[in-house]
């Protein structure tokens, strides 16, 4: 008897996941066979055929320096940002973990980045800096400073700073919401005991949020190896190619150069630069589960 009720339960929750998983394959599973399949084809703009093509897309893809380069920039900016926007959303979630006059106000307005669409807000930076009209170099050359904010000595800079003004909020979300996880009893437990604010954060509250601090990192920085709205408004990935992301050099390949076997080829690159990351991110958040 028992084992016909574990068959039918077995049944009953395939029937019932059944409408979710075919939603699963067609949003997903088919087009990510469609990619794999273009990667190993000779597919471009220029030429009617569509023609297998073996391992070519990707030899053609590793003796090409642009990806190196685009992949290097991807890499060193995704690290920048992801460093400066862990740091200061944690600074900012230590400060907001306390009652204080306009609390609501102030952590509603630290959310609105996060509820604008990248490429919206990527359009407002791009006016705000524009040279002829743009807010930011007005103010400058009024006070008597002419800062090229899209030169090549200033513009990885110019970057780092809009991505940290639009993606903070996201690291700030994350890590208040895990310090507001944390037992009351500790912390109340170390003030009795004479534990000074710095001794608590160093010796209490960074251990415990450890596993949760490198999760968030790993979060914001497989996001940011994904960048391409902000950057390709901005600049393009100019000048020249030194802000191409591997995200735009993709773009370029299929739909500016018409090859989209090379493009395929760089999608699944990246793909398998990020998948050694997740095993390692699943197990946190199993390691979280079973703390809490």
């Amino acid at each position: 008897m028992s084992m016909t009720m574990t068959r039918e339960r077995r049944a009953a929750r395939w029937l019932l996941s059944a409408p979710m998983l075919a939603l699963l394959a067609a949003l997903l599973v088919w087009p990510l066979a469609l990619g794999v399949g273009t990667a190993f084809s000779r597919d471009r703009l220029s030429e009617l055929a569509v023609t297998p093509a073996g391992f070519d897309n990707f030899a053609t893809l590793v003796s090409t320096a642009k990806f190196w380069t685009s992949l290097a920039f991807t890499v060193a900016y995704a690290l920048v940002v992801t460093t400066i926007e862990l740091f200061l959303g944690f600074a900012l979630a230590l400060l907001f973990d306390r009652e204080f006059p306009g609390k609501k106000l102030l952590f509603s307005l630290m959310l609105v980045p996060i509820m604008i669409a990248p490429s919206l807000l990527a359009v407002m930076f791009r006016l705000i800096l524009n040279e002829n009209i743009g807010l930011v170099p007005g103010i400058l050359r009024a006070i008597g400073l002419h800062v090229a904010i899209f030169e090549q000595r200033s513009i990885f800079t110019t970057l780092v700073v809009l991505d940290v003004l639009e993606y903070t909020s996201f690291t700030f979300l994350l890590s208040y919401s895990v310090l507001q996880s944390l037992p009351k009893e500790v912390f109340e437990s170390a003030a009795i005991d004479g534990s000074s604010g710095l001794q608590t954060l160093r010796r209490i509250t960074i251990p415990m949020l450890r596993s949760s601090i490198f999760v968030i990192f790993l979060l914001r920085l497989l996001d940011s190896l994904r960048t391409f709205d902000l950057i390709y408004i901005m600049t393009g990935g100019g000048p020249g190619t030194s802000t191409q992301t591997v995200g735009i050099y993709i773009y370029k390949a299929a739909f500016i150069y018409g090859d989209f076997g090379l493009a395929s080829a760089a999608a699944m690159a990246l793909v398998l630069i990020l998948v050694p990351l997740m095993p390692w991110i699943i197990r946190q958040f199993d390691l979280e589960g079973g703390r809490s």
